[in-house]
Parts: C-alpha cells; sequence; structure tokens
C-alpha cells in the first residue's frame, strides 16, 4: 500500500487488534503508508524517505535467531529498492537486518541502516521488512522463509 487507505473506522479497529495481541506485518511500502496518522508511523517503526534505483545490494544478518532471518545466510545478496527512512528506527525496534550501503549506489543512511524489525506495540507485534518490492522477490525460496518467519512470529505460530 502507498498513501492514505484506512478510514478512521478502520484505523480504530487496526489500532485495537494490535493493542489487543493482534499482529501486524509490513511489506515494502507499508511504510510510505499513512502518513497523517502518526500512530501508524509508530506502530511501524520508520517512515520512508526515498530510495534509488531497484538495483543488487547486501543484506547483513544482525539477529540470526528470528524466525524472520534464520533461514537466511548472514550475508544475502538480493535485488530491490533499498528504503531510507525518515529516521533511524534502531533505538524503538529490534533490528534484524540492515542493508550494507556500499553494496550499491545512491544509500543515503550510512553504516547503520536498518532494513528488517519487530517490535512490540501494546499486547501485540510487529515485523516490517523493506524487501518485496519486485514481482522476482516472490520467487525467492530466501524471501519466502523471511516473510514466513516474520508473519509467524507476528502472529505468534512460530
Amino acid at each position: 500500500t502507498s498513501g492514505e487507505v484506512l478510514t478512521p473506522a478502520g484505523r480504530a479497529r487496526l489500532a485495537a487488534y494490535v493493542e489487543g495481541g493482534g499482529g501486524f506485518v509490513g511489506v515494502h511500502a507499508a511504510a510510505c503508508t499513512e502518513y497523517d496518522w502518526p500512530y501508524y508511523g509508530t506502530l511501524l517503526g520508520a517512515r520512508f524517505d526515498r530510495h534509488p534505483a531497484h538495483q543488487p545490494g547486501r543484506v547483513v544478518v544482525e539477529d540470526g535467531d528470528h524466525p524472520a532471518t534464520r533461514d537466511l545466510p548472514p550475508v544475502w545478496e538480493f535485488t530491490d529498492e533499498w528504503y531510507d527512512f525518515l529516521a533511524n528506527p534502531r533505538d524503538t525496534v529490534r533490528v534484524l537486518a540492515r542493508v550494507d550501503e556500499s553494496s550499491y549506489e545512491g544509500g543515503g543512511m550510512g553504516e547503520d541502516h536498518p532494513l528488517i524489525w519487530c517490535r512490540e506495540q501494546g499486547a501485540g507485534r510487529v515485523f516490517y521488512t523493506a524487501l518485496g518490492h519486485a514481482d522476482e522477490a516472490y520467487a525467492s525460496p530466501h524471501f519466502l522463509a523471511h516473510l514466513r518467519g516474520g508473519i509467524g512470529w507476528a502472529a505468534r505460530t512460530v
């Protein structure tokens, strides 16, 4: 998704669901959604700023024990739009992986560039991955294992 997609009632239901123990998973453009709703920015952990051209780069796993990253190699070659965020979320989230900005052109966050993270919100769980722009990503066994792990963690099924 991108932009403002929820009605006021939808916003209230989503917040109540997560606060009450539900899971929320955001993929890629979920970071450029609901800019007019401050709760959503807190929920997700960061807001999209910009990205360079779609290109190969390296994902560096920081937490290989999490279900979303345990099936990934420690350094994962991947092609995507490498999102920069308005602020580094590291202080408010559990960073699972970052992107190595030296592996692609046009990065704007520097050496500490979180890309995949999770957090708790109320009684709920939130998982976000900045990956997933192109259709080809969804044919990658590593990417699919990554998504399954993140979804399972947020839903408390793994």
